[in-house]
């Protein structure tokens, strides 16, 4: 997983800063967390199981929001059959 640091904007694959050796283990936990919670969603869709799928799209989203969870979120809105609300999501990333 590639991070960006906080402090100076490198870019990092490690959990210390290779430009300004800022400790990132913290941040990686916090996309190691939302990963987790995305992959979750992920599965729960492909089983039908569009509520418990939109939970986990909502932790995600406490930890980091992003184009790929409101994406992921009105596909598995139109999934649930809540389609104003898919639209209201797709509206919203335009």
């Amino acid at each position: 997983m590639t991070l960006t640091c906080p402090c100076c904007r490198a870019t990092n694959q490690t959990s210390t800063c290779r430009r300004c050796r800022a400790d990132l283990s913290l941040l990686m936990a916090v996309e190691a967390r939302r990963d987790f919670h995305v992959t979750t969603a992920k599965r729960f869709a492909a089983d039908g199981r569009a509520g418990e799928a939109l939970a986990h799209v909502a932790r995600a989203e406490q930890l980091r929001g992003g184009e790929d969870l409101r994406q992921l979120r009105a596909a598995l809105l139109l999934l649930h059959g809540d389609y104003a609300g898919a639209v209201a999501v797709y509206d919203g990333m335009n």
